[in-house]
């Protein structure tokens, strides 16, 4: 559906390690209908949900509250994932003080409790997504990583996700220093490795239970530069929209 694939010697998917290939591969079949059939019946259940924080988004100035931005897949491939905008811009219509206020409290609501990602259940029945994978990166932070840190496309193995290990773990936020993004990867490539129905479902549960305990699992201090002060990138900005949670 109109997806592309990126090209260029540090994209390739020949580079994934075997054994990541093959576990992916293994239960692509058994995890790929879980995925269709939990989105759909998610997507019921939650609809009226969704329409309530859209209806309030757009109360809020936000003209389109659906955010779309070009993320990096399983073996490259370019795919248009959906969100909620958590970001005021120039698409927002002017606004008050106090509703400024009230628009930053509600999507920092949003963030927090992980509702925000709802829309990309749209993403997992069309195939660009699974429910537990990696977490996507834009095509930027994508180049930037991969040169970055040696093996990191290996990730590429298996169709990102709405919740992943590494956010359980609390590795969640913007990725700004090498340090944050070793670790991060290191989670993906461990899930790669032993990804199975049950990991899922626990997985899944923990991200549905994170809100509650995040207050005492959050690791803010890995935003820092890292030990050896080296951070991703001179002047590389993330913006909330754009940021991996």
């Amino acid at each position: 559906m109109g997806a592309s694939r990126l090209t260029g010697e540090n994209h390739k998917p020949e580079i994934l390690s075997d054994f990541s290939r093959v576990n992916a591969d293994r239960h692509y079949g058994l995890k790929r209908l879980c995925d269709l059939l939990i989105s759909l019946l998610a997507i019921i259940v939650l609809a009226p949900v969704m329409i309530v924080i859209s209806i309030v988004l757009i109360g809020l100035g936000f003209h389109h509250p659906i955010f779309r931005q070009k993320r990096v897949g399983r073996h490259a491939t370019v795919f248009t994932i959906f969100k909620f905008r958590t970001l005021r811009d120039r698409t927002c219509r002017r606004s008050s003080a106090p509703i400024i206020r009230l628009s930053d409290q509600f999507t920092g609501w949003l963030r927090i409790s992980g509702l925000d990602e709802l829309p990309q259940l749209i993403n997992v029945i069309r195939g660009e997504m699974s429910l537990v994978g990696p977490r996507p990166h834009s095509v930027a932070d994508h180049a930037l990583f991969a040169t970055s840190l040696p093996g990191y496309d290996a990730r590429l193995a298996m169709r990102p996700g709405i919740t992943g290990l590494a956010q359980i773990r609390g590795w969640r936020g913007p990725v700004d220093c090498h340090h944050h993004l070793s670790a991060r990867t290191g989670c993906d490539l461990d899930y790669i490795a032993d990804q199975n129905p049950l990991r899922d479902g626990i997985i899944l549960l923990a991200t549905v239970l994170l809100p509650l305990r995040r207050s005492s699992t959050s690791r803010l201090p890995t935003r820092q530069a890292d030990h050896n002060g080296q951070r991703l990138g001179q002047g590389h900005v993330f913006r909330h929209d754009q940021r991996l949670v």
